[in-house]
């Protein structure tokens, strides 16, 4: 075993260097940050094994170690990053220390998985970039593997079913909590930028009300900025045989509900606008605070950036919304991106949507099969077969 030691700005600096001097085999033992004289540098611990093609039983190991040694090393840039902020003096450092450590982040990823090597056949490495495919964001993916391995979920590391199974459970774990916020009342409102699917997901739930549960439902739709949206809504309305009012301001609204005294649910809809028009979003807020206790649902669709969603829950965070309902999941390849946001915002989940089907295309959800629904990555099949 071939041992050396480097010094670097930054880990990818490194890497280019340990890459270069022991191949592409190579394996990070251990790294650190150095302060000198000179300022501050990494430290890393490389090996190469010369008898690599003879140990087959150890490469899962390997990539532990080389787990351990870099995600350390992202991890004291992430320390190092908050005292920077706590004593924050200027931008430009600021940005210095942010640019390493995405590259320190990109080189977690490459040499972790050892994907441009070609030796890509550990479970852990196969599970990681399994998350990634999905749309998880590659820093918790790696979070995702360490939980996985602190909880020993999988006792067979070498078993990539029982690797699937164990990721499940973790995702499971890690998006239950929110859950215990649920709530559920009469007047249920639906929110969300333009082009979400808030009008066809309300007709959904009602004809799933209307129809399986027989309750009482009625409609308030605010929406009469966009071209045809109130009519379409009507049409849904007439063909469940449901009482539909159209209102535009808080004392229309509130005498709306009023109107529907006798409604076991009322679901409302609002008008699809910019999620950047905040003078809507303050009168948006202003109109249903009118009338609490309320159930206000934030409308995504996932074929969405994971930026613009994230955007989306933020502004639409002054609505006080209770939970989240995915759309048009049958239009997307990365479902993992349902996890991001739910983790970001610590939202449940209460509804997801794939397809226009009234109200066949809707299912109720909850951690579980959330889980795994990200994990497989797929609405069709068996698998995702969900009900009310």
């Amino acid at each position: 075993m071939q041992l050396k030691r480097y010094e670097a700005k930054s880990v990818n600096e490194a890497m280019v260097k340990i890459k270069k001097d022991l191949g592409p085999d190579a394996v990070v033992l251990s790294s650190k940050r150095l302060k000198g004289d000179k300022g501050t540098c990494i430290e890393v611990i490389a090996a190469r094994d010369e008898d690599l093609a003879l140990i087959g039983e150890e490469s899962v190991a390997r990539d532990t170690a080389l787990h351990s040694g870099v995600y350390a090393a992202l991890k004291n840039d992430i320390d190092h990053l908050k005292t920077l902020v706590n004593d924050f003096t200027g931008v430009s450092a600021l940005g210095d220390e942010l640019a390493e450590i995405r590259e320190t982040m990109n080189t977690l990823c490459d040499f972790w998985g050892c994907g441009k090597s070609g030796r890509n056949s550990s479970p852990l490495t196969k599970a990681y970039y399994h998350l990634v495919a999905a749309g998880i964001s590659k820093r918790r993916s790696c979070e995702i593997i360490a939980q996985l391995q602190d909880d020993r979920a999988v006792t067979d590391v070498h078993n990539y079913q029982e690797m699937m199974n164990g990721l499940e459970k973790t995702i499971r774990k890690t998006i239950a909590p929110c859950y215990s916020q649920a709530v559920e009342a009469r007047i249920c409102a639906f929110v969300g930028p333009a082009g979400a699917g808030k009008t066809t997901t309300l007709a959904k739930l009602a004809a799933a009300h209307k129809f399986r549960t027989q309750a009482k439902v009625g409609i308030i739709t605010m929406d009469t900025h966009r071209i045809g949206a109130e009519q379409q809504l009507k049409t849904y309305a007439d063909i469940m045989d449901v009482p539909m009012v159209t209102a535009t301001e808080k004392d229309e609204f509130r005498h709306s509900i009023q109107k529907f005294t006798d409604r076991d649910m009322i679901l409302v809809d609002t008008p699809g606008k910019s999620r950047k028009d905040d003078e809507y979003l303050a009168q948006l807020k202003d109109i249903l605070m009118a009338c609490a206790p309320m159930e206000t649902h934030l409308v995504l669709s996932v074929t969405e950036s994971r930026e613009d969603m994230m955007e989306a829950a933020r502004r639409f965070g002054v609505t006080d919304y209770n939970d989240i309902i995915f759309t048009k999941l049958d239009d997307s390849t990365r479902l993992g991106t349902l996890f991001n946001v739910v983790d970001q915002t610590n939202k449940p989940v209460s509804y997801v949507s794939n397809g226009q089907n009234v109200p066949q295309d809707i299912h109720k959800i909850d951690p579980a099969r959330l889980a795994r629904l990200i994990i497989e990555n797929r609405v069709h099949g068996n698998s995702f077969a969900l009900s009310h």
